[in-house]
């Protein structure tokens, strides 16, 4: 049995240290495998990090060539404004796409002694363009401001962080004589890498990466005839074709459900469409479930992208949300249920074309100044800026105060404005006590101040939007100084309970001492009334002698013996008011006379004939004792008149503790309210910040405001002010601007129930105020000027560099080119009827500027250049199909022939080039079929025939008929400037295509 018992214990060892060996193998190779894990981990996050930063910040540098900006030196990669987008910046995009022959054109320019501003005419073009960008120098404002923020998630090969100061940009044309090139297009190369320090020239590497990736783009005019239809102003989906417009609106026909429109495929837009404002399509109002054929419907596709000037895609006068965010119905605008879609998505410019406004009619003034364009760019520039956000301060204005409710007006100088907080809102309450608190922020869910409420030890905090009320109740004292209250009470109902049973002890006293007296001068009365012992004399006859049983001795100690005994009994004469007292002596009378037992008997001679004589002894005690007893009471009552002070001065005491408590107490019931309000002044700034902040504070019951030890304490309301430098409720750098945070100290008045409101914030709880003028500059006005000023420019670069005359204002006179014979008629042909006009029939027209375009129900294949100030389609029954370009100012465009369907596109359209040569609009000069042609395109030697018939069966030929439609916008390249007889032309682009040839690097 033992040995069975052993055998298992060993059996159970073996098979723990088996386990054991087992499990740490295991873990050896698990160690190994999380390590490993981990480090992919670390690699992916390095990886989806680097790659989205590298190519966000090559989408911005590519929309930045698209809008020519002048690219800022100030490591901050922004555009410049218009006093430095000069012809000597190193960051022009202009210059770097500028071709050989604008560069001589401006050489002319110099040459004929016209300005083109500051220009060194032996270095125009640039080769390259070398900008940097650091990350702790861009505020949340900046365009690229989450890209850089996840740049410090970057690790290295250790687990580190790398160190990354900012991002390289470098873009360098490409002159290479190996690309092929077929008229205005400029070649470029754009490098975006990582650096550790600015002046470093190669990227940084983790491993064997660099990290940088290159982009080869092509730069091309985005001409006018690039768009099939231009719209002046809005352009509508969201009504009938009926429908009154405003100047420049458009408006395509809104079906009330897809059935009416049958089988047809409506309108088609094959090319770029051109909105300079907004895009307004009908409202969604169905459900997940609901057939979208009972939607109602515009029918309309744009096939190709769509260009806005500077607008918006908007829906019921609001900016357009999908039904779901991210549903699967709802990724796409090919998804949307209203209208067909823009299937190539939108591109916005950021600015208008202001000769389209010129062309409809919608302006007639003159230009923004170049001084406010430069105000706009500088203000932008600065508010991307975070050193320049640092000089920024919290102010406030006192608007009004009135029974404690104060009336503030939040502002941040230098035009600097508040910053929403995309984190969820937060309300720490943890050391408010037992008081209460409450946001109340509606919709809104995005802080813009956090306010912090301090009274006494207890404070609140929470985070506000722009629209918000945080209401609080406040804890009024505490319990320990409740409790001090009521044991004050009981202290002094103590104190008082002592001095009334010392006033009671001193009457007690007094009446004793009362009796006491009456006592002794009981006793002094009857011993003098005693007769007097007289001395024997010589004649005379003297009554009978009375013969003392003591010696003299005993005689003259007797009264000594008898005033002994009488001290003794003193006190307890006192307290008995026991007024008699025998004596001690003892005497022998002998019988007297009849006067003698008389006088002897009215002495007071006791029974038996025993004659008592005074004591003089006994009444001096007497009246040394009556003396004394008098003092005594006068002594009480004095005492006496002094302690009825003591214990009126209890009760007083006692009055004021009970009334400490119920003053306590009714404050209690009665607590404080502080209301604090945010409201949004000025919305001017859009989804996403606001320059001033209305601040309302409101105290109710203020007279309850008391501290933990019962003292008054006023309210100190902090402001914590976001702007740029704050993202997610957190400072992008430390330390934080400490000028963005404001105290307003309150005081109480003369009173103990009014507040005295400060007029400015301080810096710290206790310190003054600090005061700060709002200014004379309206930010928010001078932001809507901006705005304004943006969308009355022909290009986001406000006129760049040097030769920036704008003929906007000769809009019409421009583009009145191809009408009618009579010379400087507005507009040059009144009507336009295009009849009859088919496959076989067409020609390919240019007509601008025409009154009323019409194509009637005839024509059916339309083709040509046109600017009309009003183009109608009639009712038709057959397809129309239109290849050119449509300015133009009103549209009436008949449902039915949306029914019948319209396909429409630019001349450039890859189908048009075939549909054109079948009409025969395109045809070779020599008679060739222009389809049938076989001599490549790169022949080494082209014949001229070959070359001219190439020319002509090309929808190049076409674009040589009408200038105006090869220039970049409808702003004109040339016009007639005020005071001039002559016409003049800049020659310049403001416009482009960026086409991505390809992009690459080594992640």
């Amino acid at each position: 049995m033992r040995n069975t018992v052993r055998n298992s214990a060993g059996n159970v060892l073996l098979q723990i240290l088996a386990a054991t060996a087992v499990m740490s193998t295991s873990f050896y190779f698990l160690t190994n495998y999380v390590i490993g894990q981990k480090e992919q981990v670390t690699k992916t996050a390095n990886l989806v990090n680097v790659r989205f930063a590298l190519n966000s910040a090559m989408d911005y540098v590519i929309f930045g060539v698209r809008q020519k900006y002048c690219f800022s030196n100030d490591d901050m990669l922004l555009a410049e404004p218009a006093e430095k987008c000069n012809l000597t910046n190193t960051g022009s995009v202009e210059r770097l796409i500028m071709s050989v022959e604008q560069e001589n054109f401006i050489r002319q320019l110099l040459a004929n002694g016209q300005s083109v501003g500051d220009v060194d005419p032996n270095n125009i073009r640039l080769k390259t363009i070398d900008r940097y960008i650091r990350v702790s120098a861009a505020s949340t404002n900046h365009p690229l401001f989450p890209v850089l923020q996840s740049l410090k998630m970057v690790k290295g090969a250790d687990g580190k962080p790398v160190a990354i100061d900012g991002v390289g940009v470098k873009i360098t044309r490409d002159d290479s004589a190996f690309l092929p090139r077929s008229g205005r297009e400029v070649y470029a190369t754009i490098t975006v890498f990582l650096k550790t320090h600015r002046d470093q020239t190669e990227p940084i590497r983790i491993g064997n990466k660099d990290l940088s990736i290159s982009s080869q783009i092509v730069v091309y005019p985005r001409e006018v005839g690039s768009f099939a239809l231009l719209v002046p102003n809005d352009l509508h989906l969201d009504s009938t074709w009926d429908a009154q417009m405003e100047k420049g609106d458009l408006s395509i026909h809104k079906f009330n459900n897809r059935s009416e429109l049958g089988n047809s495929q409506g309108l088609v837009f094959l090319s770029p469409v051109f909105v300079n404002k907004n895009i307004h399509i009908a409202v969604d109002n169905g459900s997940e479930e609901t057939d979208p054929g009972a939607i109602q419907y515009s029918a309309v596709t744009f096939a190709d992208r769509v260009y806005l000037g500077n607008g918006w895609v908007k829906s019921n006068g609001s900016n357009y949300t999908p039904r779901t965010s991210g549903g699967m119905s709802d990724r796409y605008w090919a998804d949307a249920r209203t209208f067909g879609g823009f299937l190539k998505g939108i591109e916005n410019d950021g600015g208008l074309d202001l000769g389209l406004h010129y062309f409809a009619k919608i302006l007639s003034g003159t230009v923004p100044k170049s001084d406010l364009m430069s105000q706009c760019i500088e203000l932008t520039k600065k508010q991307s800026s975070r050193e320049y956000m640092y000089q920024s301060k919290l102010g406030v204005t006192l608007n009004s105060s009135e029974n404690n409710n104060f009336d503030y007006r939040l502002f941040l100088s230098n035009g600097n404005y508040f910053s929403k907080q995309t984190d969820s809102l937060t309300l720490n309450k943890d050391n408010w006590g037992t008081g209460t608190a409450e946001l109340v922020s509606d919709d809104y869910n995005d802080a813009v101040v956090k306010v912090r409420v301090d009274i006494g030890d207890k404070w609140v905090e929470a985070q506000m939007p722009r629209d918000a009320t945080l209401k609080l109740k406040v804890q009024v004292g505490s319990s320990t100084y409740y409790n001090s209250l009521k044991s004050a009470v009981s202290a002094k109902e103590y104190a008082r309970t002592s001095a009334v049973a010392k006033y009671d002890k001193l009457e007690d006293d007094l009446e004793a001492a009362r009796a006491s007296l009456a006592s002794w001068e009981t006793k002094l009365a009857s011993e003098e009334a005693k007769p007097e012992k007289k001395a024997s004399s010589g004649g005379g006859t003297t009554a009978p002698s009375t013969t003392s049983t003591s010696t003299s001795t005993s005689g003259a100690s007797a009264p000594s013996s008898t005033t002994e005994t009488e001290m003794a009994s003193t006190s307890t004469e006192s307290s008995s008011s026991s007024s008699s007292s025998s004596s001690t002596t003892v005497t022998e009378t002998s019988p007297s006379t009849e006067g003698s037992t008389s006088s002897g008997t009215s002495s007071g001679a006791t029974s038996g004939g025993k004659v008592e004589y005074q004591d003089p002894a006994k009444i001096a005690y007497y009246e040394d004792q009556i003396e004394e007893t008098k003092k005594t009471i006068t002594s009480l009552n004095t005492q006496l008149v002094d302690q009825q002070k003591v214990v009126e001065d209890a009760n007083y005491q006692v009055s004021v503790a009970k009334s400490a408590v119920s003053n306590y107490e009714y404050l209690v019931a009665n607590p404080p309210y502080i209301e604090i309000e945010t409201d949004k002044v000025k919305s001017y700034w859009g989804f996403t910040s606001y320059d001033k902040l209305d601040f309302q504070v409101r105290v109710k019951n203020a007279g309850s405001l008391i501290g933990k030890d019962g003292t008054k304490i006023a309210p100190v309301v902090g402001v914590q002010a976001y702007d740029g430098t704050y993202w997610r409720s957190n400072p992008i750098v430390n330390p934080a601007n400490a000028n963005l945070l404001g105290y307003l100290n309150f005081k109480f008045d003369g009173t103990t129930s009014n507040l005295n409101p400060p007029n400015a914030v301080s810096r710290t709880p206790a310190s003054t105020a600090e005061s700060l003028n709002e200014g004379g500059t309206d930010w928010a006005k001078l932001a809507e000027d901006c705005e304004n000023a943006r969308n009355a420019q022909s290009s986001q670069s406000f006129g760049g560099a040097g030769w920036n005359t704008s003929f906007a204002p000769s809009t019409r006179t421009s583009w009145n080119f191809a009408g009618g014979e009579e010379v400087g008629k507005d507009p040059g042909l009144p009507s336009l009827e295009i009849v009859n006009s088919t496959r076989s029939t067409a020609t390919f027209q240019v007509r601008s500027i025409v009154g009323k375009c019409l194509i009637d129900s005839t024509s059916d294949f339309v083709t040509g250049f046109f600017a009309c100030d009003e183009l109608e389609i009639e009712a038709r029954s057959k397809p129309l199909r239109i290849i050119g370009t449509f300015i133009v100012g009103k549209l009436r465009l008949h449902p039915d022939a949306i029914r019948a369907g319209i396909t429409w596109s630019t001349i450039y359209h890859p189908q048009s080039t075939k549909e054109l040569r079948a009409a025969g609009i395109l045809k070779s000069l020599s008679g060739a079929n222009c389809n049938n042609r076989v001599d490549p395109i790169w022949h080494p030697i082209p014949s001229v025939q070959g070359v001219a018939d190439r020319m002509a069966c090309n929808t190049i030929s076409l674009r040589a008929k009408a200038d105006p439609f090869q220039w970049t916008s409808v702003d004109p390249d040339c016009g007639l400037v005020s005071g001039a007889s002559n016409t003049t032309c800049k020659r310049r682009l403001v416009r482009f295509f960026v086409a991505e040839q390809s992009r690459e690097g080594g992640l």
